[in-house]
This record gives C-alpha cells, sequence and structure tokens, in this order.
C-alpha cells in the first residue's frame, strides 16, 4: 500500500512539473528553463549542486515561497567540494556554511550516493513570491566550514543564540532555557521502545498496524552504551550530532537568531533478532507541573486538552496505562505549567502523549512489529525491503531482507505560555510550507518576484488557484486559536484589494468547499452548540454585501471567488 501511495504522489508530482515550470518561468522572466527539483535533498541527493565544481560552474536555481509572508530560511544544498559560493540575482555573495551532511542512505539502509557535505546559505523571501540564486565554483577560495569544538569528559555543552540555550550533559539534552523571559527547565531527551505485546490473558489484542498496545507500561533504552557527542560551531548555525547505539542518530541545530531548535532523528532499522517487536519513540522529561494534562492538534488546527485517563463526554475505564493516553499528532504537541511551555512540531503524522506522565512529552517515530492485530491487514507491521507475493508456490507474504529506516524531525520551542503561540504558530506554517528550490538549465538568476503582498501577522493564505479566465478560488484562514495570544488572537480584518496588485472588479464569498454561496451555507445551517463558538460569531463583522473587506475571528476559514479585469489575473503556481 505504501508503495502504492508513493508511486501515485511521484506520478502525480511529475505530471505537474511542466506547468509549474511555466508558471515559475513567466514569473521569474526566465522563460528558456526547464524547471525540475531534487526530491531526495533530505538524503543530501541533488544533481545539478553535486556538479558544481565537477563538470559545470554554476547552478542557478529559484527559490518558492507559497506564505503570504516575507519571510527568511536556513537552504541546504548538497556539494561535493568545498571551493564555492552563492549569489543572488545582482551578484551579492550570499553568507554561507560548510556542514557534515547526515549519512546519505535509502530507505534501507543502502549507500545513496549523496554528498558528504551541505552547505548553508540565508535566504530572503518575499511574500508569495521567488527569490533566485546561482551557486558558483571558486577555485582557491573555500566556503567558511563549521568548526568542532571540543569537551573534556563529563563537561556538559550548549547550543546558544539570542532566544534559546540548549544544554547537554552526558551525551543528551538536558536542560532548555527561554533567554527572552528567563524560564527554563530540567529537560532530559531518552531514546525509548516499548515492547509490543502479542496477546495476553487480559485480551489477545497484539500491537499491530491499526492497534498500539505494548506489554508493559516502561519503555527501554535503545542502547545501553552511553550517547556520544559531537559539538560543531559556524557563522550561521550551530549543531550537536549524537549516537544512541547503532541504529539511533540525531543532529540538533539551533540557528543564530532562531526561536526553535530542529531536531533530525534517523531509526532505524529496528533490529527484531530477539523475536520482540519494538515501538520507539522520543521522550523529553521536564520539571513542568502539568497536571496530567497535554494538548494536541486536530488536523494542524485547533489544539485539543487532553488528559491522563479522562475523555470530556463519557466516564473512562482506563485498561491501558500508556496506550489509553497516546493521541494522534498531525502537526503539533505541547505540555505546559503556569511558567513555561514546551511546544513539538512534527515533520509527518506521528502518535505521541504528554499526559502519561507530568512533566513528560514523548512522540512514536517508528514501529516495527511481529504479529498481525487482526485488524484487516492481514500481516505484521514488518517493512522490509522485500516482499514475497502472495501466490500459490510462493511463502505467502513474507518479509525478508534490510528493514525499514526513517529519517524525520522534530522543532522544539521553549517559553512562556502567554508568548508561545506567536512563535510556533508561524512556525507551523514554515515547517509544512519550506521554500522549494527549483534548478534551472539557465545560467543566470531571475529577478525577485511576487505575486500578492503580505498578509497581516495572524492571518495565513490557504489557496489561491486558477478559477477561470477572470477569476481565481482564494481562501484565507485566521492561524490563530481563541485565547492563544494577547493581540493575534484578536479577529484580523482584511481588505482583499489591499492583497493583490491587479484591479479587482468582484468578490463573491463561497462555502469551504466553494461548491455553494455564502447564503446558501447560512440557509443550511445548523445550530449546534459550539464550545466559544458564540464568542467568535459575535467579534466577527460579516463584512459589506459586494465589498471586499472582510473580519476573520480566530481559526476561521473563509473563501472566496474573486475576479480581476482580464489583464490583471494573478499569474498563480
Amino acid at each position: 500500500v505504501t508503495f502504492d501511495y508513493a508511486m501515485r504522489l511521484a506520478n502525480g508530482r511529475t505530471l505537474a512539473l511542466p506547468s509549474v515550470s511555466a508558471s515559475l518561468g513567466r514569473l521569474t522572466s526566465v522563460v528558456d528553463s526547464d524547471f525540475v527539483v531534487c526530491d531526495l535533498r533530505n538524503v543530501s541527493v541533488c544533481a545539478p549542486t553535486q556538479a558544481v565544481g565537477r563538470g559545470s560552474q554554476r547552478a542557478c536555481f529559484t527559490l518558492w515561497n507559497s506564505l503570504a509572508h516575507e519571510r527568511e530560511e536556513l537552504i541546504e544544498l548538497p556539494v561535493s567540494n568545498s571551493e564555492l559560493k552563492v549569489l543572488t540575482h545582482d551578484g551579492q555573495a550570499v553568507k554561507t556554511q560548510l556542514v557534515e551532511s547526515l549519512p546519505s542512505i535509502t530507505n534501507y539502509g543502502a549507500p545513496a550516493g549523496g554528498a558528504a557535505q551541505t552547505l548553508l546559505m540565508t535566504a530572503k523571501l518575499p511574500a508569495l513570491g521567488s527569490s533566485s540564486y546561482c551557486l558558483e565554483s571558486t577555485p582557491g577560495s573555500s566556503a567558511l566550514h563549521a568548526q568542532a569544538e571540543k569537551a573534556s569528559d563529563g563537561q556538559c555543552v550548549a547550543l546558544e543564540n539570542e532566544n534559546l540555550a540548549l544544554e547537554f550533559c552526558d551525551g543528551t539534552l538536558a536542560k532548555i532555557t527561554d533567554k527572552v523571559s528567563g524560564v527554563s527547565t530540567r529537560a532530559v531527551q531518552s531514546w525509548l521502545w516499548y515492547n509490543a505485546s502479542e496477546g495476553n490473558q487480559v485480551s489477545k489484542q497484539a500491537s499491530g498496524a491499526y492497534i498500539f498496545r505494548p506489554n508493559k507500561s516502561e519503555a527501554f533504552p535503545v542502547s545501553a552504551e552511553k550517547p556520544t557527542l559531537r559539538l560543531v560551531r559556524g557563522p550561521l548555525a550551530d549543531e550537536v550530532y549524537q549516537t544512541f547505539g547503532p541504529w539511533v542518530s540525531q543532529r540538533v541545530r539551533l540557528a543564530h537568531g532562531a526561536q526553535h531548535a530542529e531536531m533530525t532523528y534517523t531509526v532505524g532499522a529496528i533490529p527484531v533478532q530477539d523475536n520482540w517487536g519494538k515501538e520507539v519513540v522520543s521522550r523529553i522529561s521536564t520539571d513542568l507541573q502539568t497536571a496530567g494534562e497535554c494538548f494536541t492538534d486536530s488536523n494542524g488546527r485547533e489544539m485539543l486538552k487532553r488528559k491522563r485517563d479522562f475523555r470530556p463526554t463519557w466516564k473512562l475505564n482506563q485498561t491501558e496505562e500508556v496506550a489509553g493516553n497516546y493521541f494522534p499528532i498531525t502537526t503539533s504537541m505541547f505540555i505546559r505549567d503556569q511558567k513555561a511551555q514546551l511546544t513539538l512540531l512534527t515533520s509527518t503524522s506521528e502518535a505521541g502523549t504528554g499526559c502519561v506522565k507530568d512533566g513528560d512529552i514523548e512522540l512514536m517515530v517508528h514501529r516495527r512489529l511481529l504479529v498481525d492485530d487482526g485488524r484487516g491487514v492481514g500481516e505484521p507491521l514488518d517493512e522490509t525491503e522485500f516482499v514475497a507475493p502472495y501466490l500459490d508456490g510462493y511463502p505467502q507474504g513474507q518479509h525478508y531482507g534490510p528493514g525499514l529506516v526513517v529519517r524525520g524531525q522534530h522543532l522544539l520551542t521553549f517559553g512562556a505560555p502567554g508568548a508561545a503561540a506567536k512563535v510556533w504558530r508561524p512556525l507551523m506554517d514554515r515547517f509544512y510550507q519550506p521554500p522549494l528550490p527549483f534548478f534551472g538549465t539557465h545560467d543566470k538568476a531571475g529577478a525577485p518576484s511576487t505575486a500578492t503582498k503580505s498578509l497581516p501577522e495572524n492571518l495565513e493564505l490557504v489557496t489561491l488557484t486558477r478559477w477561470d479566465e477572470t477569476s481565481v478560488l482564494l481562501r484565507i484562514a485566521h492561524q490563530f486559536g481563541l485565547d492563544e495570544d494577547s493581540e493575534l488572537s484578536k479577529p484580523a480584518t482584511l481588505d482583499l484589494k489591499s492583497l493583490f496588485f491587479g484591479r479587482i472588479t468582484e468578490v463573491e464569498e463561497r462555502g469551504l468547499a466553494a461548491t455553494i454561496s455564502r447564503e446558501e451555507v447560512q440557509r443550511r445551517k445548523i445550530n449546534w452548540a459550539v464550545e466559544g463558538e458564540a464568542a467568535i460569531a459575535a467579534a466577527v463583522a460579516e463584512g459589506a454585501r459586494g465589498g471586499t473587506v472582510f473580519t476573520f475571528g480566530p481559526l476561521q476559514i473563509r473563501t472566496f471567488l474573486v475576479r480581476f479585469a482580464s489583464q490583471d489575473v494573478p499569474i498563480v503556481i
């Protein structure tokens, strides 16, 4: 099933690329270039950048920003040598830093042929627009390398910038301090695994593809060995490289000026020679007094309060101390008390909890199980490189070969609860819509371009796509929940005329899916009692009918058809 999904996604991406390339060429005035993307940059594979200095002198690329806000980001470029520089479209040098690449491996641990080094660069991007750069070979002049810093045995080391300080002791994260508010906490990270249940006297239910059920409430360290740690510092970011035994490693990066730490993990293949299924988690243990509560996202929007051994609409008879307090995490989870909040953002949907033990927050990143859970898949969740066909004369779906290796990211923010959402809400948008590099065959960078103007800080563009010859479909969302921030949770008013450069002739508000009018939505509305909705409704003005001014309440999404004069329809990607 996973392979089929991957094939369908890859086919769709391939078919869409020519249209994206044509639109990007029009926006950047580089119309004679076929743009391509490097889908394997996360394993340090990118042919255009790896060729610079080894067969080509330069590779020009355009970074596309799909957010309706200006942003500044660190971009990673796999490179084959160090004698390089990056130039803007007008020939200005960009600050760079050479770092060690993470292991370049396939899904099953084989060498992927990636670069041993990665060039970090800082990119400044306009709202819903692009900036172009060129990576050039510079024989005799090397980019700045990150410098290793030695620490004595038993000595703690720190990653620190203007906003955060992360202290590492005995090879692992030990303490976090928010330098803005002055709050700090013990924060000990552990990599652990739960032993998957194969059924017992209480229940025959096994842990499997659809069910998480450990056979004990305690988790075991992935290795009995002390974690190893290496620290490097550079002009753009400082990094810690850690290993937690032979099959778990992690890089923690703190960029200069950042309000978050980036934790990139590589886990697998999970060993099962002992015939124990394993479910691997990253846990951070803190001093926060959380009273059995944590908060998880609902499809990346509203945050839901979770409480240990409790359900808000029925009396829970808790029989699974750990699994009964695990929840789906699409994008984010946090724990907090009166003084501090620790938030984790995930690069992929995971499961996790902050409710099993006060002050602990954990996320499950990988699983390898040996028994089917009886819920319909018909086989264990044991992902290996090879699977025998389900045909007569074959071993009926036998799994064999190397096990699956996963790589992902957690972004960590920490600070006072009242200021937390102002950091993690915009960061979540940046995380899930990173700048996308398009590499062209042209030999010079195109001019910066933008399709819209910037939105207010608490609004975000959800959809902008062509509807017909003179119209676009537009969705705008308020990105803050009720009472999350003293200012940014307030309703925000926007004149759509201020967003676009062209002349708007008509705005029609539609239902969320754009299939019916706003009036029809109101006519069909069922008056459900929704917590907090009355306060939002009282605060949000409907906006003049036929006008262009609209107000958005906390987490509200509004959908419009916007019509332009024929010559003013914006170019969209």
